[in-house]
């Protein structure tokens, strides 16, 4: 899983879905991030797998949320970035 978790990062567009999820829906962070819908998607799934985010329906609609962990490694991955 370690492993899993850390390839899931070593793409920037990957990397810039995680940073922002605070969007919350799925084609505005494709849009402030600049790549495909489906990249996007395909990408929070798998966070949801890791345990990094959970998904709420809205009706038709998405809404992603960072869970504890999420936050904790968005704050660590912010923290790295800055320095």
């Amino acid at each position: 899983m370690k492993e899993n978790i850390i390839n899931l990062f070593f793409n920037e567009k990957t990397l810039q879905i995680f940073l922002n999820i605070e969007e919350g829906y799925a084609a505005k962070i494709r849009n402030k991030v600049g790549c495909m819908y489906s990249y996007v998607t395909m990408r929070l799934a798998q966070f949801e797998k890791a345990g990094l985010v959970t998904l709420q329906r809205e009706g038709r609609i998405n809404r992603y949320m960072l869970t504890e962990k999420g936050k904790k490694l968005k704050n660590d991955l912010e923290r790295l970035i800055s320095e």
